[in-house]
């Protein structure tokens, strides 16, 4: 029941939202830079007009802590549904998503987790008030694990990001 809840609702996500909501990013843009949180490594931007493909490459931080070392990436389109008007020409646009993450355990013979995320965020781009190509980014991703050690497991996950992107 929980697998068919998931996937319900992963695919409630995919359709409706692209249909209220536009992307951030200029078309054809892309961002590089640092991302901090449990997936720390290099964070990418694509923009693709009607919505952002955003992705990392790094290493598990949580996992870090326990010993562990593995090595992860995650994608997710993401959609600006609300912008806040902050005055005097600021906005923060508010942002959601749907993803995946697969993380590749090097500790313990090669295991494999996957796990699917939905992140909600808010940014802020330099660009608005000076000609500093720079946006930052909050992202909490609520989700859930569907692969765990290299075999079907569901549970709670999530991933949490901080980080800075430099848009050419």
């Amino acid at each position: 029941m929980k697998k068919k809840l998931a996937l319900l609702a992963l695919v409630f996500v995919v359709l409706v939202t692209p249909a209220f909501s536009a992307g951030v990013s200029k078309d054809n843009s892309v961002g590089v830079g640092l991302n901090l949180g449990t997936n720390t490594g290099v964070g990418l931007r694509f923009g693709l007009g009607d919505f952002d493909i955003l992705s990392n490459l790094g290493f598990s931080m949580l996992d870090a802590f326990e010993g562990d070392f593995r090595l992860a990436g995650d994608v997710a389109a993401s959609w600006n549904f609300y912008t806040i008007d902050g005055g005097r020409g600021l906005e923060f646009p508010l942002t959601v998503g749907a993803g995946a993450n697969i993380a590749i355990d090097f500790t313990n013979d090669f295991n494999t987790d996957v796990s699917v995320l939905f992140p909600v965020g808010i940014e802020y781009n330099f660009d608005q008030i000076s000609d500093v190509p720079i946006t930052v980014y909050f992202r909490f991703a609520p989700g859930f694990t569907v692969v765990e050690n290299s075999k079907g497991h569901v549970e709670f996950d999530y991933g949490i990001y901080l980080g800075a992107l430099w848009n050419f």
